[in-house]
């Protein structure tokens, strides 16, 4: 039994990540709950238990919850405790806000749980993503980002998402199935990332 708690940015590369590496063999995925409405694609019971704003009264339920750009996002504590009784390698891929959440208050978390933070290089290239998107909420997700880098001491590693897509993948890999080899490349941007170097590029 592993838990892995991923984390990141808006457009750091998250579930694109995610879902590359629930290819791998023995790799399991919590399926995490929204109030929001499923984007065009999504299938509920796959990429979100799509609850109703009610549902979200009753904390008792989940392991964590927290409101994001106006919609209630959480973990059902049931739903964490039946993946992790599948002795698998199980991936949490949450917004950074929950993450804190969860790491700062649930009790119950496995003592060998890895935390992952997603980003990239420099700000500008997430902001560079955030409007190719058109998102409505575009300055607000900026400011977000500005406060959700805050929480990095709470991330074990950090992998840079400005390689390309094939190279982020290896290095996720490489803490998933502990590669010692490629590890060395994760540490090192972990150990180099500068928080306020980053926010002024």
């Amino acid at each position: 039994m592993a838990l892995f708690i991923i984390s990141g940015p808006s457009q750091s590369g998250k579930t694109t990540l995610v879902n590359l590496l629930l290819k791998e063999k023995d790799v399991h995925r919590i399926i995490t709950s929204t109030s929001r409405k499923p984007r065009p694609g999504e299938k509920n019971n796959k990429d979100f238990y799509f609850l109703n704003e009610s549902d979200f009264k009753d904390t008792s339920k989940f392991v964590e919850t927290a409101i994001v750009h106006g919609n209630h996002y959480g973990t059902l504590k049931k739903e964490l405790k039946d993946k992790l009784k599948t002795n698998k390698k199980v991936l949490l891929n949450i917004d950074v806000q929950g993450a804190k959440n969860i790491l700062e208050n649930y009790k119950d978390l496995p003592k060998d749980t890895i935390t992952i933070f997603l980003t990239t290089e420099k700000l500008s290239a997430l902001i560079e993503r955030i409007k190719l998107r058109n998102d409505p909420n575009f300055k607000e997700r900026i400011e977000t980002i500005k406060k959700e880098l805050k929480y990095i001491p709470l991330f074990k590693y950090i992998i840079n998402t400005s390689i390309s897509l094939e190279e982020s993948l290896e290095q996720i890999k490489a803490v998933v199935f502990d590669n010692k080899k490629k590890l060395k490349e994760v540490e090192e941007f972990t150990k180099n990332f500068d928080k306020e170097k980053f926010l002024n590029s």
